[in-house]
């Protein structure tokens, strides 16, 4: 026992023993400091994270996203308020239904002997998340889940595997010389609204899993098919009861379309042969070379830029001239010419025209001129009196300047123009063809004030015409009554019996009267609506011409 003590002992002594002695230390004596109490550090919240299972029949080898679900303010407004006016049938019955998903972000999967765990993941609070996986042979997994929690674990649960429609497309009959051919593809959606939105929920899965499909669906976009490639899997697609298939030719030829019936879950195999499709041929291709030139000049439109039958730009050499390849033989390209706006004058032509190409049969090059046709401009001399005469009996919209043509019968009919450009003794009116022409300066829909006439031929560059504006006409003004009394902000419509000019509109004042102005026309057709009051229709050219006032009693 004493040796055991001793043992015991002995570290400490031979520890001690070879302590040196510490330096002497002259102490300074200060001011006791008292004692703060350390605040309590509260530990922060490790957050929302989310976790899910996916169950496979093999270890998990695919990609997978998770989405936090957000509901808009306005969406949460109009729903809130269609509930509180009983709307019941409208929009979603639960407010979660709302959430759509900003931002994808990949998530990380462990794989398991049968799939695989995702997460778990952080994620930000959100009234609802939505999580997708897929693997590269369109197999994929789709759920979400509503929380109402701020930290914790969001558990979806176990998601199940499921197969995913779609169309594997084989190509037959096809020769190298006929090219490359590609798939347009057209989905055909479920008459029934709701079985049309259960097959759309997995587009977002369609969109991270194959791109290429979603784009086909979602613009129209061709996917690519060779004989080489020996079949194109589309798929994942949407459950929709079928899709359709349009196979195009290297020449920009369809043939179809082919509607194919899907199963949920099954991927349907669809043989697209070339010679069925296409009894007349796959079609081929011509170069067009041209030159583009202004009516009646050797040279081209300034500042023109020409496109192509897809809305492509084409270069335009300075001498009008351009190349157009790959068009399709067996029927018509349309070429837009556009024009720039002049920095200074009058447009040399008009802002855009358009020419059509049709090829003919057998050929595969083809040359062409095209003229684009110059303006022609008729010039409205009116003195700077006349002008003010025409603007003071005027009301908004007016005044109006109208352009008319004389048909083959002697009869003056309104004629369209590009421009009516305002110019500093009257206007200048852009024509585009040969013809007798005048025009009518109107001040309102019943005083409309005749110019001379000019006819244009081929050669001319500008003609004149000049209006004056008379005294010809009488005024008139509406008074409107009920039962003897004045009714006061009436609205009054007068219209004209020329149907290209605006009507003018007015109310009536404190005495129920509202002025017409000069009345010019044969004809005044007048419409009165007051509140309380059926609407008054009538001729009133009759009462204008006999005392200058239309009486009108509601």
């Amino acid at each position: 026992m004493a040796g055991l003590v001793s043992w015991w002992m002995w570290p400490s002594a031979l520890e001690a023993a070879f302590v040196p002695a510490p330096p002497e230390v002259v102490a300074e004596i200060a001011e006791p400091v008292p004692a703060v109490a350390e605040a309590p550090v509260r530990a922060e919240p490790e957050g929302l994270k989310l976790r899910v299972v996916l169950e496979g029949e093999h270890p998990f080898r695919g990609e997978a996203r998770v989405g936090a679900a957000f509901i808009s303010e306005e969406d949460r407004r109009t729903w809130e308020a269609a509930k509180r006016e009983g709307g019941g049938g409208a929009g979603p019955e639960r407010l979660e239904d709302l959430a759509n998903v900003a931002e994808w972000r990949p998530a990380a999967v462990t794989p398991t002997a049968s799939g695989g765990v995702l997460g778990p993941e952080p994620v930000p609070v959100a009234p609802r998340y939505r999580v997708m996986a897929w693997e590269s042979d369109g197999t994929f997994w789709w759920g979400d889940v509503v929380s109402e929690s701020a930290t914790g674990i969001v558990d979806l649960g176990v998601l199940r595997a499921r197969r995913p429609t779609g169309v594997r497309v084989r190509l037959a009959g096809a020769r190298p010389e006929q090219g490359p051919f590609s798939v347009r593809l057209e989905r055909v959606v479920d008459p029934d609204p709701r079985a049309a939105e259960r097959a759309s929920e997995i587009l977002p899965v369609v969109e991270h899993a194959a791109p290429v499909v979603a784009a086909a669906l979602r613009d129209g976009t061709l996917v690519p098919l060779t004989s080489d490639a020996g079949e194109l899997s589309l798929l994942p697609l949407p459950p929709d009861p079928s899709v359709r298939l349009w196979l195009r030719s290297a020449s920009g030829r369809e043939g179809g379309p082919v509607e194919v019936r899907l199963r949920e879950g099954r991927v349907e195999t669809v043989v697209l042969d070339v010679d069925p499709l296409f009894p007349g041929g796959v079609g081929g291709t011509v170069t067009l070379r041209g030159r583009i030139l202004v009516e009646g000049a050797t040279r081209p439109p300034p500042g023109a830029q020409l496109l192509g039958p897809e809305g492509e730009a084409l270069r335009l050499e300075p001498d009008g001239h351009f190349t157009a390849q790959g068009l399709p033989s067996w029927r018509a390209s349309r070429f837009t010419v556009r024009m720039g706006a002049p920095v200074s004058g009058r447009p040399v032509a008009p802002a855009q025209h358009e020419f059509e190409f049709t090829p003919e049969a057998g050929a595969s090059e083809a040359e062409v001129t095209w003229r684009v046709p110059a303006y022609r401009w008729l010039v409205v001399r009116m003195d700077g009196f006349t002008r003010a005469q025409l603007q003071s009996r005027a009301r908004r919209p007016y005044p109006v300047v109208l352009l008319q043509r004389r048909d083959g019968a002697g009869q003056w009919l309104t004629h369209s123009a590009d421009i009516f450009q305002e110019q500093e003794d009257g206007w200048a009116v852009s024509l585009v063809q040969p013809g007798t022409y005048r025009v009518l300066a109107a001040a309102s829909p019943y005083e409309v004030h005749t110019s001379t006439s000019v006819t244009v031929g081929e050669g001319d560059a500008d003609a004149t015409v000049s209006v004056r504006v008379d005294e010809g006409g009488v005024p008139c003004e509406v008074r409107v009554t009920s039962s003897g009394a004045p009714v006061y902000g009436a609205l009054v419509t007068s219209g004209s019996t020329l149907g290209s000019l605006p009507p003018a509109r007015g109310r009536t004042d404190a005495e129920g009267r509202w002025r017409l102005g000069r009345v010019r026309a044969d004809s005044l057709h007048l419409e009165v609506e007051a509140d309380g009051h059926p609407p008054w229709v009538g001729e009133a050219s009759a009462a204008c011409n006999a005392s200058g006032v239309v009486d009108v009693r509601l």
